[in-house]
C-alpha cells in the first residue's frame, strides 16, 4: 500500500502549501500535465496555470514537466512556460527522476512529483524515492486506457490491507496529526497511512466525492471547515448534530457519517487532570472553533452552569440559545471571579503572537480555580502565564489534541485505542511534559 501511496494530498495544484514543500526541503517540483495542470483536451496552460507558475518561481522553487506524452505534446504545452521538460517519461519507470536529479543537480530527496494518476506519478515517486502530492483529475475527458486505470487503482486500493486517513482544512501544513496517529498505529500495529489535505470551500463536494472512490477510510476536519462539510456528508451523529460542527469521518460502504470527538477529547483532558466537571461553574471565552463542542460534553458531564464570552455578544447568544445552563456576556464584561473552570477556546495567543491574551487580567480568579487554553503552541501560552501568576493549575490544549485524536481512531477502526501508556508516549515523542 505505500508504493501507491502519496506523501500528501491537494485538491489541485493552486491548493499546494508550496513555502510548507519548501520548508521540507524541496527545491524542484516535477509536474504532470494532462488533468494535473490542464484538462486532457487543453493543449495550451490557462492564464490561471501561468500566474501559479510565477508564484512557484517567486518561493524560490525550480519546476520541470516530467510526462508520459508525446515529445510533440509536451513541446506545445511548454511554447509559453519555457521550463526544463521529460517527455516519454515511462513513468512508473523511476529513470526519469534519476535524470532530474542529474540535469538539476538536486538529491531526490529535493524532488517533489505532482500529479494526478497513482499508477504512474505516485508509485513512480515512490520507486525512485521522491515525495510527491497526488491532486485530483481536472476532468473526466481521459482515453480509454486511463479510465481503465482507474478502475484498476480503485479496486487495488480497496483490496490492499493498509488504510488511508486523512486531514483536509487550510491551512494543514503546521498540524501535528499526522505525527500522533503514526505514532497510534506503530504503537497498535494498525497498518494505516495518515496524510494531510490542503484545499478550498469550493473543492469541499468534489474532495470528498473523490475520497470515497480512491481508498480513504476516514478523514479530519480542522479550520475552516467543520461546519462546511456538513452538506456533503450522508450521516450525523446525534452528538455531531447537537453541536453543529464535524472534526471526523468515516467512509464506510461508499457513505460519508460525520462524528465530532473535540468536546469529548476535551473532558478526557481535563479527568485525566483530575479536573473535576460535575456541578462545576465553567467559563469559557470565545463562541467559535471548538466552544460548542466543549459546552456540549462539558454539559454532558455534568457541568453545574457555562457562562460564554465573546467580543461578539450574538455568537456567544447563539450558543447559549441551544443549551440548557449556558449564559452568554460580552467580552468586554469578563470576570473570572466565581469560577471552577476557566477556559479560553480562541486562537488569541497562538505563535508567533505569543504576547497576546483574550484577556489582560485575571485578578479576582481563586487559586483553586482550573485554567485551560486550547492553543497548544507556544506551550505555555500568555493567558496560561496570567494564570500561573495567581496560583491556579493552567494546561495548554495539547491532550485536547491528543485525545480527540485517539477517539478519531476508535471511530475508524472499532476498537479501544486509548490507553495511558500511549498517551504518554506520544507526549514524549511530541516533547511535552507529562505534568
Amino acid at each position: 500500500m505505500k508504493l501507491l501511496s502519496p506523501t500528501k494530498y491537494a485538491n489541485s495544484i493552486f491548493d499546494i502549501d508550496l513555502q510548507a514543500l519548501k520548508d521540507g526541503g524541496v527545491r524542484v517540483l516535477a509536474l504532470d500535465i494532462d488533468n494535473t495542470l490542464v484538462a486532457t483536451s487543453t493543449k495550451a496552460p490557462t492564464d490561471e496555470v501561468l500566474q501559479w507558475i510565477e508564484k512557484v518561481k517567486d518561493h524560490g522553487l525550480e519546476l520541470i514537466l516530467v510526462s508520459n506524452n508525446s515529445k510533440n505534446r509536451v513541446a506545445a504545452f511548454n511554447e509559453a512556460l519555457k521550463l526544463s521538460a521529460v517527455h516519454r517519461a515511462l513513468k512508473p519507470l523511476p529513470h526519469a527522476f534519476a535524470q532530474i536529479s542529474k540535469r538539476l543537480g538536486v538529491a531526490k530527496s529535493e524532488i517533489c512529483m505532482i500529479g494526478d494518476q497513482i499508477f504512474t506519478d505516485i508509485v513512480g515517486a515512490n520507486l525512485a524515492g521522491v515525495i510527491s502530492v497526488l491532486v485530483l483529475p481536472l476532468s473526466t475527458d481521459e482515453g480509454a486506457g486511463v479510465r481503465f486505470k482507474r478502475l484498476i487503482e480503485r479496486a487495488v486500493i480497496r483490496r490492499s490491507k493498509a488504510d488511508t486517513y486523512c486531514l483536509i482544512g487550510n491551512p494543514v501544513a503546521h498540524s501535528r496529526s499526522p505525527l500522533l496517529h503514526g505514532i497510534v498505529y506503530d504503537y497498535h500495529r494498525i497498518n494505516a497511512l495518515y496524510m494531510l489535505c490542503h484545499t478550498r470551500h469550493e473543492s469541499l463536494g468534489h474532495i470528498v466525492s473523490q475520497f470515497k472512490h480512491t481508498g480513504v477510510r476516514g478523514f479530519n476536519i480542522t479550520v475552516p471547515f467543520k461546519q462546511d462539510i456538513i452538506p456533503f456528508l450522508d450521516e450525523l451523529t446525534e452528538d455531531a448534530r447537537q453541536i453543529g460542527s464535524v472534526n471526523t469521518v468515516k467512509i464506510e460502504n461508499g457513505r460519508c457519517k460525520g462524528y465530532n470527538t473535540d468536546g469529548d477529547g476535551f473532558a478526557m483532558q481535563l479527568l485525566s487532570d483530575s479536573t473535576v466537571i460535575e456541578g462545576s461553574k465553567v467559563k469559557l471565552i470565545g463562541a467559535g472553533g471548538s466552544a460548542p463542542a466543549i459546552v456540549y460534553a462539558l454539559l454532558k458531564n455534568g457541568a453545574a452552569s457555562i457562562t460564554v464570552y465573546n467580543r461578539t455578544a450574538e455568537k456567544a447568544q447563539a450558543i447559549a440559545d441551544r443549551f440548557d445552563r449556558v449564559a452568554a456576556m460580552p467580552l468586554a464584561d469578563f470576570n473570572p471571579t466565581d469560577c471552577d473552570i476557566l477556559i479560553n477556546t480562541t486562537s488569541v495567543g497562538l505563535h508567533p503572537n505569543d504576547d497576546a491574551s483574550p484577556v489582560s487580567s485575571l485578578d479576582g480568579i481563586s487559586p483553586q480555580a482550573r485554567v485551560y487554553d486550547i492553543i497548544y503552541s507556544p506551550p505555555e501560552t500568555a493567558f496560561m502565564k496570567l494564570a500561573k501568576a495567581q496560583g491556579c493549575f493552567a494546561q495548554n490544549g495539547c491532550k485536547l489534541l491528543i485525545y480527540q485524536g485517539l477517539l478519531a481512531d476508535e471511530v475508524w477502526f472499532g476498537r479501544k485505542i486509548t490507553e495511558d501508556a500511549l498517551v504518554r508516549r506520544i507526549l514524549k515523542e511530541m516533547g511535552v511534559p507529562d505534568e
